[in-house]
């Protein structure tokens, strides 16, 4: 599904450039659940930035479903974002003056969906990730793994090819954190939707079907666990 190679990314900090990823080639197929970890600066968010079409690269190639994502223009990248990819990110960036149920439906609303199939839809992936009930509760009355949950539901809710989260546990405690992370967990179980997580949890890493660490923008190690 995504495949990368020689991939690199550079960044200006003042006079000094910051080579954030050296050649990064890497594979990634369909359901998967990976966890991409590595010390702060070792280039896991721009990677994955650069899956997520967020971010432009300097060199190397991207493709996902053979689609080379990195030489498309910025309308062709929303295209593709808002049809193909889910995220899900540690501040969770929920629109505030939303309810719970507002915020997931919105996504629906940008692919001009028929209004029966929004609520349908909307008020099935609430029940899913245990929400029912809160639906008409807005983010501020929410606990965090609360609103964590609205993002997760967010993400799956146009039923995307893939999911990218930035550190989906930071702003959690142990508890909240596993549970959430059983909670997407059983999601990909449940859709075959791929989950790639940037991370430095170890519980993260402990969940993941696979680790790609990294270490100052290359591959260091990529272990395959049994699921």
């Amino acid at each position: 599904m995504i495949r990368l190679e020689n991939v690199i990314r550079d960044y200006q900090a003042g006079e000094s450039v910051v080579h954030a990823l050296r050649g990064v080639s890497l594979e990634i197929g369909d359901s998967e659940f990976v966890s991409i970890a590595g010390p702060s600066g070792s280039g896991k968010t721009t990677l994955l930035n650069l899956i997520g079409c967020i971010d432009t690269l300097d060199g190397g190639s991207i493709a996902i479903n053979g689609e080379r994502v990195a030489t498309m223009d910025k309308k062709q990248k929303t295209a593709f974002r808002r049809n193909n990819l889910g995220f899900i990110f540690q501040t969770y960036n929920l629109i505030p003056v939303l309810s719970a149920y507002e915020n997931v439906a919105f996504v629906l609303s940008l692919l001009d969906l028929p209004e029966p199939q929004i609520k349908e839809r909307t008020m099935r992936i609430l029940r899913e990730v245990g929400l029912e009930g809160l639906e008409n509760r807005r983010p501020n009355r929410l606990s965090g793994g609360q609103q964590q949950r609205i993002a997760i539901a967010r993400a799956l809710v146009k039923n995307p090819q893939i999911v990218l989260a930035d550190e989906p546990t930071a702003n959690l405690d142990s508890k909240t954190g596993e549970d959430i992370l059983k909670l997407m967990r059983a999601m990909n179980r449940t859709y075959h939707t791929t989950f790639i997580f940037s991370t430095h949890d170890s519980m993260v890493m402990d969940y993941a079907d696979r680790l790609i660490m990294l270490h100052d923008g290359r591959i260091v190690s990529d272990e395959r666990r049994a699921t």
